[in-house]
């Protein structure tokens, strides 16, 4: 029996295009309307997706097209508000894009609304889906850099913009444990900035640890390692070290084991890349090329699945999970903010930044 596929929208037609290109290559989707205050972008997507409707207005949007799944893809200050009203309009799913809020109150209350009215919700860090991470998670969980000691992450950009990949990321190699504390700086620019309708600093550093003893560094923006590609990951364990070595380009997935011997860097499209020598230590891992378009749709594959049989389906990109590492990353402004270390569960629930800025 063929199952009737679901109902979907998109509100924001920028990141939403990949969410919406994702959703239109699956039997699950009906992808019906599309939402942007720029008509063009909205009249474009919907014109190459060949089935949706394009809108400006997003409250029109959900109102006509009674969509049963919305992927939130707008700018970050419109995340939380624009997911209440999904919520409100009575939809049985939805995939927010990262981070699912700027404020931790509106993060707990998206996913305390969803859980009250069953609507299954994940947020978009889609690297937890993609298959080198899940290499990677396997290999950790299989013992194969023996006991992990610390993962040190890298990044570009603001903290709460890209930081939270990081912290998502580290927190899925790690098998999302409870983080015990948070110790983090940032760097306010002189003039207040803002990025995606929220205020962003210069560049941060953060410490946090889990509840099992694992340590994770990251550092970000103007303070990042400069040789490391965006979302760089090194994980260290008592037998070897793991290295994902940012997004592109494959192969990006490199372990060094108890072989033992030394590694030298090379220059590879402008990033050193890990290159074995003469014992071999640093060896690529075999993973089929993938790429974001392919883990959003294994993301949404399972949505489906959750919206069908129940929210007790478990999904990596579920907003509980982002919940925790969302703590995390207000956890370090707030860190930033009081000049010491923040042990978790955090009290703030406003943006520390912008307490910090006084803006």
């Amino acid at each position: 029996m063929q199952v009737k596929p679901l109902r979907a929208a998109v509100v924001g037609c920028r990141m939403g295009a990949a969410h919406a290109k994702a959703m239109a290559q699956l039997p699950d989707y009906e992808v019906v309307a599309v939402c942007d205050i720029d008509e063009e972008r909205a009249n474009q997507l919907a014109g190459e997706l060949g089935t949706a409707v394009p809108f400006v207005s997003y409250a029109k949007m959900l109102q006509e097209a009674q969509p049963e799944v919305v992927a939130v893809a707008t700018p970050t200050a419109l995340h939380a508000e624009q997911t209440f009203m999904a919520i409100e309009s009575g939809v049985k799913g939805i995939c927010c894009e990262k981070p699912m809020a700027t404020n931790l109150a509106d993060a707990k209350r998206m996913v305390n609304l969803c859980k009250e009215r069953g609507i299954p919700m994940i947020v978009n860090h889609q690297r937890r889906m993609g298959k080198e991470m899940v290499a990677a998670r396997e290999l950790i969980e299989q013992g194969a850099i023996g006991e992990v000691l610390f993962v040190r992450a890298n990044c570009a950009g603001d903290f709460l913009t890209d930081g939270t990949h990081a912290v998502d990321s580290a927190l899925w190699l790690l098998g999302d444990p409870e983080v015990e504390w948070v110790f983090g700086q940032v760097e306010v620019p002189e003039k207040p900035r803002w990025r995606y309708g929220h205020l962003v600093e210069n560049s941060a550093t953060a410490v946090f640890q889990t509840a099992n003893g694992v340590r994770v560094e990251i550092f970000c923006g103007e303070v990042r390692e400069r040789f490391r590609a965006y979302q760089d990951y090194e994980v260290v364990g008592t037998k070897g070290r793991l290295w994902r070595t940012g997004d592109q380009p494959l192969p990006n997935l490199f372990i060094q084991d108890e072989k033992g011997g030394t590694w030298s860097p090379k220059v590879v499209n402008g990033h050193l890349r890990p290159v074995p020598d003469e014992k071999g230590i640093w060896r690529p891992v075999e993973v089929e090329p993938d790429d974001a378009i392919s883990a959003m749709k294994r993301s949404y594959q399972l949505l489906a699945k959750m919206v069908r049989e129940g929210v007790e389906v478990d999904h990596p990109l579920s907003a509980e999970k982002a919940l925790r590492g969302f703590e995390v990353v207000m956890a370090v402004y707030e860190s930033a903010r009081l000049h010491k270390r923040i042990r978790l569960p955090l009290e703030q629930e406003k943006f520390p930044l912008e307490l910090m800025m006084a803006v």
